[in-house]
C-alpha cells in the first residue's frame, strides 16, 4: 500500500507533529518530513549506491514543492557521500 510510508512518517514524528496546532502547518511539516525520509530511501537504492561505488558524482537533494504558493523550497539536506547515509539503509555489499 502506497500510503503505508506516510503513515510510518507520521507515527515516527508524532510528538513533533502533535505540537503543531495549525492543521495546514502540521500538514506542511508532515510533507517536509516525508521528503527527508524519501532522501534516505533514494540513497539506499542499489542504483544510487552502485553509482557512488563506481565513483560517479551524484547528489540527492531534499526539495519540496508547495502547491499553495508554487514555490520549490530546499529543505537543507543534500547527500552526495554514501558514508553519510545511515548504515541501516545501506545494502550489504559483498566484496
Amino acid at each position: 500500500n502506497w500510503l503505508r510510508h506516510i503513515r510510518d512518517v507520521r507515527r515516527t514524528h508524532a510528538v513533533e507533529l502533535s505540537k503543531i496546532m495549525d492543521d495546514d502547518a502540521r500538514f506542511r511539516r508532515l510533507c517536509e518530513l516525508n521528503v527527508l525520509e524519501q532522501v534516505q530511501n533514494v540513497c539506499s537504492t542499489t542504483i544510487v549506491q552502485n553509482a557512488w561505488d563506481e565513483g560517479q558524482e551524484l547528489t540527492v537533494h531534499a526539495w519540496i514543492y508547495d502547491v499553495a504558493d508554487g514555490i520549490v523550497r530546499d529543505l537543507g539536506l543534500a547527500v552526495s557521500d554514501p558514508e553519510k547515509v545511515s548504515k541501516l539503509y545501506r545494502t550489504a555489499q559483498s566484496a
